[in-house]
C-alpha cells in the first residue's frame, strides 16, 4: 500500500513531540505536567474517582516551598461563603478521562501510589497530549484534502503547523494544557460542518452538536467556533440566501444540537449545584474582560507575548485570509468574522498575554481552522515561479528552526514567561542558556494594576 507523504509528515510531527517530550523527563519534576492551570482542569478526576470529595474539604498540600507556603495537588477558589470551587470548567476532564484511568490501572501493578499524581498518571497525561495532536493533525489532514487534495500541498501545510508554531510546544514540553485538546476537538468540528454541508446526514448534526459541547466546556468562549458553521458556504448575496434555505429547511434536525450541548454540560451543571448551591456560576472572581479596552495589537506584536513575534508563521496564515478565493471561497466569511470576534475577545481578558507560557497560547486552538488560509496562501506559492518558492521554503525552514529553538529556549530559562522586552529579546537571540544580564533587561508587569486598573501604558 502506497503511504502517502502527508501521514509520514503526521508520524515526524508526533515523534518529534515525542522526542522533546521525553529528553525534558517533566514527569519526574514535582511541578511538571500538573501545574499551572492542569491543577484545575485536572483536579475533578482524581477528586472524584478517588477521593471522593468534590467539595475539596480535605487537604491536599505535599510539600512546602522555601518560604513555608503550601504546595498544593488541587487547586481551588472560595465562593462569598467560604467554600472550595475549581475555577475552570471540567470538558478537559472528560477528555484526559481514558488516560486517568489507564493510569489507575498501571500505578497498581507498579511501585507508584494510586493517588492520581505519581508518575503513572503524568505520563498518561503527556501522552494523551500526544494523542489529540495526533488526532487533530488527521482532521486538519481531511480538512484540506476536501478543499484540495494535493497531497504536496497538504503536507507542507502540516509540516507548517505542526513543528513551525506554538502547536508544538503545547504537546511537549507544555503538555497537558488545553490548547492541543482544542485544537483537536475545532478540528473535528470543522471537518463534520464542511460534511454536513454536502450530505446533510444526521450523523454529523450529532458529531457537531458533541464538539460544540465539548468545546465550550473546555473553553466556553471558543463558542465562537459556531459562527463557522453559520457562515461557511456563505459568499455572496446568493448563497446567503441559499445558506438561509438550507438552515430552514433543515432547522428540526439541527435543533438537535442544542440538547447535544447541554447534556455535556450536564454534569458541570450539577457540580457548581453540590458544591456552590448554584447551578450556574462564575468561579473566575474578579478576573474578566475589558471589551472597551482590547490590547489587539499588543497581543500580536509585543515582545512580551505577541503572537507575530513567537509564531511568525501565523502572520503568514492571517495573510492567507485574504487568498480565501477560488476553492477557498466558501470559508473566507466564516473564517474572518472569526478571526476578527476571537482576536477581540481573546485580548480583551485582563491578563492579554495569558500568564506564563510560551508565545501567544490562546490562539492555538483556532490552528485547525487557520490551516485552511495557510493552505491557500501556499497553494499561491506553488503556482509561482521558482524564486518566490525558494524563498518561501527558506522562510519555513526558518520558522521551524526558530519554534523548536524558542521552545528549548523557554526550557532553558532564557525566554522569560512573561516579562520578556524588545531589548531582551534580541541580545538573547540564538542563545540558548540566559545571557549574563538576563535579569535586569526583563520587563515586568504588575498583575494587580492589569487586573483591577486596566493596563500600564508602558508596554511594549
Amino acid at each position: 500500500m502506497k503511504i502517502r507523504l502527508s501521514t509520514v509528515v503526521i508520524w515526524v510531527i508526533a515523534l518529534t513531540s515525542f522526542l522533546i517530550t521525553f529528553s525534558l523527563e517533566n514527569w519526574k519534576k514535582d511541578e511538571k505536567v500538573v501545574e499551572w492551570d492542569v491543577h484545575n482542569y485536572y483536579g475533578y478526576l482524581p477528586l472524584c474517582f478517588i477521593y471522593k470529595d468534590l467539595k475539596i474539604e480535605k487537604d491536599y498540600s505535599y510539600s512546602k516551598d522555601a518560604f513555608g507556603n503550601g504546595r498544593y495537588w488541587i487547586w481551588s477558589e472560595k465562593t462569598k461563603d467560604n467554600r472550595n470551587v475549581i475555577k475552570t470548567t471540567m470538558g478537559l476532564a472528560y477528555l484526559y478521562a481514558p488516560f486517568f484511568f489507564l493510569a489507575d490501572f498501571i500505578a497498581p501493578l507498579t511501585n507508584y501510589p494510586a493517588n492520581g499524581f505519581s508518575e503513572p498518571y503524568k505520563i498518561c497525561l503527556l501522552l494523551s497530549s500526544l494523542v489529540y495532536l495526533i488526532i487533530g493533525l488527521f482532521y486538519t489532514r481531511k480538512i484540506i484534502a476536501a478543499i484540495q487534495p494535493s497531497d504536496t500541498l497538504i503536507s507542507i501545510t502540516l509540516l507548517a503547523l505542526g513543528l513551525g508554531t506554538n502547536l508544538l510546544a503545547y504537546s511537549s514540553s507544555f503538555a497537558p494544557m488545553p490548547h492541543v485538546y482544542n485544537f483537536a476537538l475545532i478540528a473535528i468540528f470543522i471537518y463534520h460542518t464542511i460534511q454536513w454541508h454536502t450530505s446533510q446526514a444526521f450523523k454529523h448534526i450529532i458529531w457537531i452538536g458533541v464538539m460544540l459541547g465539548i468545546i465550550t466546556i473546555v473553553r466556553p468562549t471558543n463558542g465562537l467556533i459556531a459562527l463557522f458553521f453559520l457562515f461557511y458556504h456563505v459568499e455572496s448575496k446568493a448563497t446567503f440566501n441559499h445558506k438561509y434555505q438550507l438552515i430552514k429547511t433543515n432547522c428540526c434536525k439541527l435543533l438537535f444540537i442544542i440538547p447535544i450541548v447541554f447534556l455535556c454540560w450536564v454534569p458541570q451543571f450539577l457540580y457548581w449545584k453540590l458544591v456552590t448551591g448554584n447551578y450556574i456560576y462564575y468561579s473566575y472572581n474578579d478576573e474578566g474582560f475589558f471589551f472597551n479596552n482590547p490590547q489587539i495589537w499588543r497581543g500580536l506584536f509585543s515582545f512580551r507575548k505577541g503572537w507575530f513575534i513567537y509564531t511568525p508563521l501565523m502572520l503568514i496564515a492571517s495573510i492567507g485570509i485574504f487568498f480565501l478565493r477560488n476553492r477557498w471561497a466558501s470559508f473566507q466569511w466564516g473564517i474572518t468574522i472569526f478571526y476578527l470576534l476571537n482576536s477581540y475577545i481573546v485580548f480583551s481578558w485582563w491578563c492579554w498575554w495569558y500568564g506564563g507560557s510560551f508565545g501567544q497560547r490562546s490562539m492555538i486552538d483556532s490552528y485547525a481552522l487557520m490551516s485552511i488560509p495557510l493552505s491557500a496562501f501556499t497553494y499561491w506559492v506553488l503556482q509561482k515561479g521558482i524564486l518566490i518558492k525558494i524563498i518561501f521554503g527558506v522562510l519555513l525552514g526558518f520558522f521551524i528552526w526558530l519554534n523548536i529553538f524558542q521552545t528549548y529556549q523557554f526550557e532553558h530559562k532564557s525566554l522569560h514567561y512573561d516579562s520578556m522586552s524588545m531589548k531582551l529579546y534580541f541580545k538573547q537571540f540564538g542563545k540558548l542558556e540566559p545571557i549574563k544580564d538576563f535579569d535586569s533587561n526583563l520587563q515586568f508587569i504588575d498583575y494587580d494594576e492589569a487586573k483591577y486598573e486596566g493596563r500600564k501604558p508602558s508596554q511594549k
